[in-house]
């Protein structure tokens, strides 16, 4: 597993590792992990670190929140700090929860706020969006007011959802967080 140069996972936008190491194994963490101090501060002291923009990322999530969350329902992804996909909605930085057992794209019409967004891996990145099936294709959907592509076809066969997601926390937009940066917006020819 990689980091890009922003803090996310080179291998897609959303940040969805935990996804995928749940899907593949379950990893028993010992009671009593020693962690070298010298190398932990060092990690944490170079600004460029992917670990210290991860834990940037984190800090702003209310710890109250977290006690709330039912662990046994699915791993966490966090939505990578430069994807802006699902932006206003879910900014960047949102932590999200995956229910990977809703792994069918629900059929029908949706009002905005109420569409199921899902976690969708595709050549080896992954899209947090909206969906559509039409027979053998999937349409990743961007939010209406997103700087990003409107939409994406890809392949059904090639597309792996890997569930459903339901949001458990949203950064604040603010002019310094990558959550309401007003350049990322999509502008009117």
């Amino acid at each position: 597993m990689s980091f890009a140069d922003d803090g996310t996972l080179a291998a897609g936008k959303a940040v969805a590792a935990a996804a995928v190491m749940a899907k593949r194994r379950t990893v028993q963490m010992p009671k009593n992990v020693s962690v070298d101090n010298s190398e932990l501060t060092t990690l944490l002291k170079d600004a460029s670190s992917p670990t210290r923009r991860l834990l940037t990322a984190w800090a702003d999530i209310p710890l109250l929140s977290m006690l709330e969350t039912d662990w046994e329902r699915g791993p966490l992804v966090l939505i990578g700090l430069n994807d802006y996909m699902m932006w206003p909605l879910l900014p960047p930085g949102t932590l999200l929860q995956l229910n990977p057992k809703a792994r069918t794209i629900a059929a029908g019409a949706w009002p905005e706020f109420e569409r199921p967004v899902y976690l969708i891996e595709y050549k080896g990145k992954f899209y947090c969006c909206h969906a559509q099936r039409k027979g053998q294709i999937i349409i990743l959907i961007s939010h209406a007011e997103s700087p990003s592509r409107p939409t994406v076809t890809i392949p059904f066969k090639e597309a792996k959802v890997r569930g459903q997601l339901t949001p458990i926390f949203r950064p604040l937009a603010t002019r310094r967080s990558a959550a309401g940066r007003a350049s990322h917006r999509r502008t009117n020819p």
